[in-house]
């Protein structure tokens, strides 16, 4: 029986951790034939057992998760020098041999495709090339190395056609090779009452409340973010940012320099259930990044009716299509001026809670995997 190794280096509750422990589930409940899928974890920063990727599917059993902790030399935590070495030539010759696939969840691991074959990669997006600032020079210099090393793949999966057409437009590699695979939200991603969910968070019953879902790394834009808050405080003195994600330094310098202390709330490490009460209880989800591979918070705003205001840049159009607003995302006065008409206009702001799940409802993960099935089929049989 042909047996496929799923490969992850992420933690499961992160962006690229949570895309590599969905799909492994999904996968699991699919329809796959003769294909067993089992599952390695390479790299993964602290204690991380495999129950946190275990899949409750009845055809788990058939399915085995390999751990390769991080070797005793290395910082345990964190993705600074150690990481990106490991990443780069310790693990990627560690991979066992003797499968018949070998899917390669992110091209942060690009390295290992020198190392086995035939390869499936999902191809996140360029980011080290298009914007090689937005890290530090060692962590755009090595993954900048990962990514070449993906042209040798024998398939590539894309999060979305923008990510795909960067790619291509990049390095030579055959179009008919690749498939465009778009995410989902999780099935728990769904409206909400917005009461019940501010008081199990602790959020004030009555003031408007923005969202912002992501890291504070300089594409995510949390600049202008906190710039549009300022401007809307003028008319909405109770205003609220919550931001769900890891924070930097530079950002709450920015905060305590606009007198937004007491508006911004954050919120880190939280349980997925935490999640989405988070969507179901803001006015709006805000989402300035200027460049994004796909952009899954946007995904999960939509599908629990949280209104979106985006940034009309890379691939997020993809995603909202006309289910959100989509302004320049570096003008804090257009994203200002968008949050302000979803917070007055009721009219409006129902008919994107409307229009929301019923967008996100056409991105499912049962579609995922079964496209993903199809190109790892497509990789076998060609070989």
């Amino acid at each position: 029986m042909p047996r496929v190794l799923l490969l992850s280096d992420q933690p499961p509750h992160g962006g690229i951790g949570r895309y590599a422990r969905t799909l492994y589930h999904a996968l699991l409940d699919a329809e796959r034939g003769d294909l067993t899928v089992d599952l390695l974890l390479q790299n993964v920063p602290g204690r991380r057992p495999a129950a946190e990727w275990a899949s409750a599917s009845p055809r788990a059993v058939e399915s085995r998760i390999l751990i390769q902790s991080r070797p005793r030399w290395a910082k345990a935590t964190g993705y600074g020098k150690a990481y990106q070495f490991t990443s780069l030539w310790y693990f990627p010759r560690r991979i066992p041999a003797g499968y018949a696939l070998y899917h390669v969840t992110s091209p942060l691991m690009g390295a290992s495709v020198r190392h086995v074959a035939p390869t499936v990669v999902t191809v996140h997006d360029v980011l080290p090339v298009r914007l090689p600032a937005n890290a530090g020079a060692l962590r755009s210099l090595v993954r900048r190395h990962h990514l070449r090393a993906v042209a040798r793949a024998q398939g590539l999966l894309f999060d979305s056609a923008h990510a795909r057409a960067e790619f291509l437009s990049i390095y030579d590699y055959p179009d008919d090779r690749t498939a465009v695979v778009p995410l989902a939200a999780g099935g728990d991603f769904v409206p909400g009452d917005r009461t019940a969910a501010r008081a199990a968070l602790g959020l004030p019953a009555s003031a408007p409340i923005l969202l912002h879902v992501g890291a504070e790394e300089p594409r995510k834009n949390v600049g202008t973010l906190l710039s549009a808050v300022h401007l809307l405080r003028r008319r909405y003195p109770d205003l609220m940012l919550v931001r769900v994600g890891p924070t930097r330094s530079r950002v709450r310098r920015q905060v305590t320099q606009l007198g937004l202390a007491g508006h911004v709330r954050y919120a880190s490490g939280i349980s997925d259930a935490d999640l989405v009460r988070h969507y179901q209880a803001a006015d709006a989800f805000v989402f300035p990044s200027v460049y994004e591979g796909f952009g899954l918070p946007v995904l999960e705003a939509l599908a629990c009716g949280c209104p979106v205001v985006a940034g009309d840049a890379t691939s997020v159009p993809e995603i909202t299509g006309d289910a959100g607003l989509l302004v320049d995302p570096r003008d804090p006065d257009a994203l200002a001026g968008a949050v302000g008409r979803v917070l007055e206009d009721a009219e409006l702001g129902a008919a994107l809670r409307r229009a929301g799940p019923a967008r996100a409802a056409s991105f499912t993960w049962r579609r995922v995997a079964h496209e993903t099935l199809a190109m790892y089929r497509r990789v076998l049989d060609a070989g």
